[in-house]
């Protein structure tokens, strides 16, 4: 089901559960991660694979991965249940699911968690006592809230205890947010802004891709009179060609995500400054896309504020510290997903306005539009309506 149906570990998980395999029901995905981890599926024993090493100061201890030279092994024929090859392609499918998503991932857009790229809230905030994503505790309808994990189990040193509804959070942020973007300082500031880099992006110069155009070229030349003489080799000499062809299909690879790369570099914008109008343009865009699908608007308002703090603070005219979000508005890559999907025309020469403004202006100075963090204090309730 995994190497041959492309089947994800939760879905044999629920035919486990669904047959009550080991006479459990209790099977998830991580379970059966772990199960077809284990070298027993192919007759195989390993030992020593962890060692404990406790702090003398606190008493805590940890398990350490040794390398595995330092493993002990033991072969065992009568454990084995699964051939090498097929139980090699089902961790090669594991392998690869795990890497698709969060800090292993491959490709840099995927650098985040699940709950980011598929959010339920608009919101996901992050805990000012540990700096980690907060979870929802509650996550039915409207009684939505987030809390901190590791504040719940003591762990971490976290004490920002408590709950914090998601729609006080959303509603807080997004009257701010609001209230800011179309105000005239805002505008004049994101304006100066654009028009900075904008300028910024034609003093630099075009690099060339000449070079590594013909590189590439030459490589695919010799790759495939590589592949025409694996038709012609007896079984003796194939297994190094492969290799050979394997090394030299991964360096080409290489070769080409650089030049996509070089590629995007020298393209630059069709115009040299924006003016207040299209500025407003962009921004209800931007306001109108907050407004839509919480899919679609959690995307645009991560882009747009960052990461949404919760920590407690004293506030003014309350005798107790009171919880409130802070983050920081900066429009400038908010303004590059409006391009998002946009399709390239053929003459690739050029690249839209706001994609091309995607990247941070160095040497911004502090107390510019790029720096402009925003405390509000979150409220016990929602206020009722009229």
């Amino acid at each position: 089901m995994i190497a041959r149906e492309g089947k994800s570990p939760i879905e044999v998980a629920r035919l486990f559960n669904e047959q009550k395999v080991a006479d459990r029901q209790t099977w998830s995905d991580n379970m059966i991660r772990k199960l077809y981890s284990r070298e027993r599926l192919v007759g195989r024993e390993v030992f020593r694979v962890t060692r404990q090493e406790k702090n003398r100061h606190t008493g805590k201890v940890r398990y350490v991965k040794l390398p595995q030279d330092q493993w002990l092994v033991r072969e065992s024929p009568h454990l084995r249940i699964l051939p090498d090859e097929l139980a090699a392609a089902v961790r090669a499918k594991l392998n690869l699911a795990a890497q698709s998503f969060g800090k292993t991932a491959k490709d840099r857009t995927k650098k985040v968690h699940r709950t980011d790229l598929y959010p339920k809230v608009l919101i996901r905030p992050v805990c000012g006592g540990c700096g980690t994503p907060m979870i929802l505790g509650r996550s039915l309808g409207k009684y939505q809230s987030f809390c901190c994990f590791n504040a719940l189990h003591g762990i971490h040193g976290c004490t920002n205890r408590g709950y914090k509804s998601a729609r006080i959070i959303d509603e807080a942020v997004l009257g701010v947010v609001m209230a800011t973007l179309f105000t005239d300082g805002f505008i004049a500031d994101l304006t100066a802004n654009v028009n900075a880099r904008l300028a910024e992006l034609a003093r630099r110069p075009i690099p060339s891709t000449k070079k590594l155009e013909q590189e590439i070229a030459n490589e695919d030349r010799q790759l495939k009179r590589l592949t025409d003489r694996l038709a012609r080799l007896d079984d003796t000499h194939l297994d190094a060609v492969l290799v050979k062809a394997e090394e030299m299909g991964r360096q080409l690879a290489v070769k080409r995500e650089q030049l996509k790369e070089l590629q995007r570099a020298s393209r630059r914008p069709k115009v040299k400054s924006v003016k207040e109008k299209n500025v407003v343009a962009a921004l209800t865009q931007l306001r109108d896309l907050l407004q839509g699908d919480v899919g679609v608007a959690a995307q645009v308002l991560k882009a747009l504020v960052g990461d949404v703090i919760l920590e407690m603070r004293q506030v003014e005219g309350k005798a107790k510290p009171q919880m409130v979000a802070r983050f920081t508005i900066n429009a400038v890559p908010a303004l590059a997903v409006l391009d998002r999907g946009t399709p390239i025309n053929g003459d690739d020469s050029h690249v839209s306005l706001w994609g091309s403004i995607r990247a941070e202006r160095p040497g911004t100075p502090p107390g510019s539009l790029n720096q402009r963090e925003t405390v509000v204090p979150l409220p016990r309730t929602l206020p009722r309506k009229q």
